[in-house]
């Protein structure tokens, strides 16, 4: 009877059909693609390209239809190397028919760093995320500046639309090329801006008082997927100098730190060993107007007439972005400015663009 049982159960047993996975690749901002700068790539540093948290949202790109959704802290895979693959279920219509699609990805979107109060979930239609998904005006801005990388990292996006999806069931992937899996790119939403001073050696002590963005600079709000809206700005100067810097560094020779050629990396590095005096960095939202400003200093504690510093075009102060302004005072010269964007890109199999620090 035992036997008998056994035969039947067996029998009975039925295999559970396997859900189809698309497959997405995701990779780091760290890991740059295509540059249009000509001063090299810069390494970020590790909190600057650390992904916490990763959602991704698959849709059908004519109608809106959404495919898929995973949402995951797995990470280790994305921050330790080039990038990672996630493979998200799908609907077996989806599979039989393997509509064009739009991928969507967000990385560190919480209601600490991006000020969002109702974050995007499974149930978020493309719409709602193009249109609400966002970084809002108390968050990564000029009335409460952002002077290190929060610890839920800084909030990053990536998009690929209108992709062609291939294979059979229970594979698929996003095509990119007839050769390679389409790449999702995370770039940050913010840029980050640094100063760093100089003074000629000498009896004279140089003391910067004060550095400050013009108004209608910056952005009230940033979307993380970016639209066509049409945003108000910072009404008002914005003062990003907590405290003086009193005694700045002396150098026989400050304006040998002024960017001469070299490549990003060359560049970040000799500021950095130079033992010059220097701001936190500031992590700002986009812009794009051009970015203009002034500093604000002494010598031997007599007030000087302020220097500016500026972007050269509008819509240079991208996401993703990171730049040094650097200024040295010069004796009679007065102050002299340099602001250079050291964010460039570089090539990785031509396939891609995105900035990258």
């Amino acid at each position: 009877m035992l036997m008998l049982l056994t035969a039947c159960s067996s029998s009975d047993t039925t295999e559970e059909p396997q859900p189809t996975m698309l497959t997405i690749y995701v990779y780091s901002p760290e890991n740059p693609v295509i540059t249009r700068g000509d001063v090299g790539k810069v390494d970020a540093t590790a909190g600057e390209s650390q992904v916490t948290q990763l959602q991704i949202w698959i849709y059908e790109n004519t109608n809106g239809n959404t495919v898929g959704y995973l949402s995951t802290n797995e990470t280790a895979t994305l921050n330790g190397g080039e990038g990672a693959v996630y493979q998200i279920p799908v609907p077996d219509d989806f599979a039989q028919n393997k509509p064009n699609v739009d991928v969507y990805v967000l990385a560190n979107v919480k209601t600490e760093n991006c000020g969002i109060t109702s974050l995007p979930d499974e149930n978020t239609s493309r719409a709602d995320l193009l249109a609400n998904v966002k970084i809002i005006e108390a968050k990564f801005g000029l009335s409460s500046l952002v002077t290190s990388v929060p610890g839920d990292g800084l909030p990053m996006a990536g998009k690929l639309l209108d992709q062609r999806v291939v294979g059979d069931a229970p594979v698929l992937r996003v095509v990119g090329t007839t050769s390679n899996i389409a790449t999702v790119p995370l770039t940050r939403a913010v840029s980050k801006l640094r100063f760093v001073f100089a003074n000629t050696t000498g009896d004279q002590t140089l003391s910067i008082t004060g550095i400050s963005l013009n108004s209608d600079m910056i952005p009230n709000e940033e979307y993380l997927f970016p639209q066509s809206q049409s945003l108000n700005y910072n009404s008002t100067t914005a003062y990003l100098l907590s405290s003086p810097l009193a005694s700045v560094a002396q150098k026989d020779n400050p304006a040998i730190y002024v960017y001469n050629g070299q490549t990003a990396q060359e560049y970040e590095t000799l500021l950095n060993e130079a033992g010059l005096t220097q701001t936190t960095p500031y992590y700002l939202r986009e812009s794009d107007k051009k970015i203009e400003g002034t500093i604000t200093y002494e010598v031997d504690n007599v007030d000087q007439t302020p220097a500016t510093f500026r972007m050269s075009e509008p819509g240079d102060f991208l996401r993703n972005h990171s730049w040094i302004v650097y200024a040295y005072y010069e004796g009679l010269s007065g102050m002299q400015i340099s602001v250079v964007d050291v964010t460039p890109w570089e090539d990785r199999n031509g396939s891609h663009t995105i900035y990258n620090w």
